[in-house]
């Protein structure tokens, strides 16, 4: 069984129940588990999916997680199971020996999510019951908003961290079209009254009124210029970064009420 990413103090609603199209749309870093067999390195898959999540800011597609999975094609490992319900086939001798995971971002998928209950009845789970191989009609292709775990910015016991060692099918590479944190704030703006000003030069208020008036028009047209997609991507790496800094307040807060 996959299951969906939940964590921290926060509740979040849990993705509704689903089935249709999905497309992969990260690979995350490698993170340590405590296993029975000890201290083990896993990754994650997240796939977005065809159902637009509405409480989302800008609205967005619901994204997905895999359970945390060992970087490992040993034939009764979990990734190789997962793989081979993916693709609908076993896996070729060429991936057996060597898989760049990292080429499965954009790889379309059917997959059927259920609600689950936890043991108390507290908290409700989204899990991937299936996962099969895109067969028929237009695939999903990703939407754009989904910024990669590894391109958020770090903190500590957050699961974007970066990865530290692990299994040489394992290929971590920056992909996925957002800047790394350096190259984001050095995007310079090249509109507005702010031109030519590099975004970490910026007042956080002045980003953010970039991301709420220009960032929703510019993805809304048609044809992009190279300095409109650097912007975009910058500017979708601030935002999720203002994001995780909310969050990452609010949890602080929870942190410091005395139970």
């Amino acid at each position: 069984m996959i299951i969906s990413a939940t964590g921290g103090k926060k509740d979040f609603a849990p993705c509704p129940e689903f089935s249709g199209r999905a497309v992969c749309v990260d690979v995350t870093p490698l993170k340590e588990y405590e296993t029975q067999y000890g201290v083990k390195q896993k990754f994650k898959f997240a796939f977005e999916i065809d159902l637009q999540d509405d409480s989302r800011d800008p609205v967005q597609p619901w994204v997905v997680f895999t359970k945390p999975m060992v970087p490992s094609l040993h034939e009764k490992a979990a990734l190789t199971k997962f793989l081979k319900d993916w693709f609908g086939r076993k896996l070729t001798d060429t991936e057996n020996k060597s898989l760049d995971l990292e080429s499965l971002l954009g790889r379309p998928a059917s997959i059927v999510i259920g609600h689950e209950q936890s043991e108390d009845g507290s908290k409700t789970y989204a899990n991937i019951k299936l996962i099969m191989p895109h067969k028929s009609g237009e695939a999903l292709a990703p939407s754009g908003l989904w910024v990669r775990l590894q391109d958020r910015p770090a903190k500590e016991g957050a699961e974007g961290k970066a990865p530290a060692g692990g299994d040489s099918s394992f290929r971590k590479t920056t992909g996925g079209g957002q800047p790394p944190a350096d190259d984001a704030s050095k995007v310079k703006v090249h509109v507005g009254k702010h031109k030519g000003i590099e975004l970490r030069e910026l007042t956080e208020e002045s980003i953010t009124s970039l991301i709420e008036h220009w960032l929703p028009k510019a993805r809304a047209e048609a044809k992009q210029t190279a300095d409109d997609k650097r912007l975009i991507n910058a500017l979708v790496w601030y935002q999720a970064k203002f994001k995780a800094d909310e969050e990452a307040q609010i949890k602080q807060e929870e942190d410091d009420i005395n139970y």
